[in-house]
């Protein structure tokens, strides 16, 4: 009998694993000058390891850590309140970038731009495929 339930299960064990989400949606607001990041899911992850890094978005060359901070035995950013910070001077306006906060097992991420009207800086979510920021 065990040898019948081992081929049959462990190709469905497989599958089920490889169909797992890969990357989560990421939450980016401006606050303060900064970028401020978040997962807004209601699971509470609690204390974790992470870490955070930005890359410019293009598609001819490949992805490239502009900026990366590591976060030990941090409570995870699920909400706006206890957002991490990243000063916006760490990216060029009018760019594309990815946005990727990452645990051992899950991983969050936006496509964002910061373009500048003025004095104002606003945030622009861009579509997945896209790397041009309008």
């Amino acid at each position: 009998m065990k040898k019948l339930i081992y081929p049959i299960f462990l190709p469905i064990l497989f599958v089920l694993s490889a169909c797992e989400e890969q990357s989560k949606d990421l939450n980016v607001e401006i606050k303060k000058d900064q970028l401020c990041i978040f997962t807004n899911k209601p699971k509470n992850y609690g204390t974790d390891n992470f870490l955070v890094h930005i890359g410019k978005i293009d598609f001819s060359k490949e992805y490239k850590s502009e900026y990366e901070k590591a976060y030990a035995k941090t409570i995870l950013p699920v909400e706006e309140s206890n957002c991490v910070y990243i000063p916006l001077s760490k990216i060029k306006k009018d760019t594309s970038y990815k946005v990727t906060l990452s645990t051992i097992n899950s991983s969050f991420s936006a496509y964002i731009c910061v373009q500048q009207e003025g004095s104002q800086s606003s945030l622009k979510y861009l579509e997945a495929g896209k790397d041009v920021c309008k």
